[in-house]
């Protein structure tokens, strides 16, 4: 069984942030991934408030983080948990082949899109209905797409999808966009913009072919689009672990990133807080080595 001082789980910008400084500590640190390395970061099209750089991909800045994730020594474990034994002192992790021991645990597993909840979204997966457009943008070159939300990564989508798309619908769920006034200043002729509408299903024979709304003032549109990319919030990734948690499942921390069990951390998008930003993740990443250098020391 492969022993570690510490373990995190997820590799988001808030999971690399914690691996680097774990490893720095001098603790030996494995950092578990399901997915894609540098998580739903990797999606933006353009990132141009993280300081340090006027304007980045999030593929390109997570590839930076995990480069130097590896440099500083971190292992990395592709593979998803299944369970975890967090009452043992060392806390042993159960993935989908074996079993990994460590003294310490730091979640920081980000969250997942929201549905509709409509008809036809989940027939329609894969098929026209998508939660990332720089992930499957390309499949839509040419061809008319929906964008469904109103936050700065809805509006980076549609600027994004508004250099190969035929044509780029913006659908808010509110009367007004939420995303950050530059963001918005940047939308100018790349797509049209439907307030306060509300989508009440996709149709289509075996692909997508309609998007049907309600606008806001209270008629039915048919929309014929081949594409559409959903943004309409988060929900975290926390079921596998048993932590004090919020009504919406982001795990409860304090300032020093400690959950309610006793050598379990978390950081990042899943835990309660104000501000989501891959900024505000990467400061509760290092918080979070910082308390379980410090809590691994006094255990010693």
């Amino acid at each position: 069984m492969d022993e570690y001082d510490v373990a995190i789980i997820g590799s988001g910008p808030a999971g690399l942030t914690a691996g680097i400084y774990c490893a720095r500590y001098g603790l030996k640190t494995v950092l578990i991934e399901k997915g894609l390395i540098g998580g739903t970061a990797t999606w933006a099209s353009s990132i141009q408030n993280y300081p340090g750089f006027l304007d980045i991909t999030g593929m390109e800045l997570m590839q930076k983080f995990e480069e130097q994730a590896k440099k500083a020594g971190v292992t990395f474990e592709l593979d998803t948990v299944s369970k975890i034994n967090e009452k043992a002192k060392e806390k042993e992790i159960y993935l989908s082949e074996k079993t990994i021991k460590s003294k310490a645990i730091i979640v920081s597993v980000g969250a997942k899109s929201k549905w509709l909840k409509v008809r036809g979204e989940k027939e329609f997966l894969n098929k026209g209905v998508h939660f990332c457009a720089t992930c499957d943008g390309p499949l839509y070159s040419g061809r008319e797409v929906a964008v469904i939300g109103s936050d700065n990564r809805a509006v980076d989508e549609v600027i994004y999808l508004s250099t190969i798309a035929k044509k780029v619908y913006l659908i808010s769920l509110k009367n007004e966009l939420t995303a950050d006034e530059a963001k918005k200043t940047t939308l100018d002729n790349k797509a049209e913009i439907i307030l306060g509408a509300s989508v009440l299903g996709f149709e289509g024979k075996q692909m997508l072919e309609t998007i049907i709304i309600k606008t806001k003032e209270g008629k039915e549109r048919r929309l014929a689009c081949t594409g559409a990319f959903i943004y309409i919030g988060s929900e975290p990734n926390t079921e596998f672990i048993n932590v004090k948690k919020d009504s919406e499942g982001r795990i409860i921390v304090n300032q020093n990133m400690e959950t309610s069990a006793k050598g379990i951390f978390a950081a990042g998008d899943c835990i309660k807080k104000e501000l989501y930003q891959i900024a505000t993740c990467i400061g509760e990443g290092a918080a979070a080595a910082h308390t379980v250098s410090r809590y691994i020391q006094e255990e010693k």
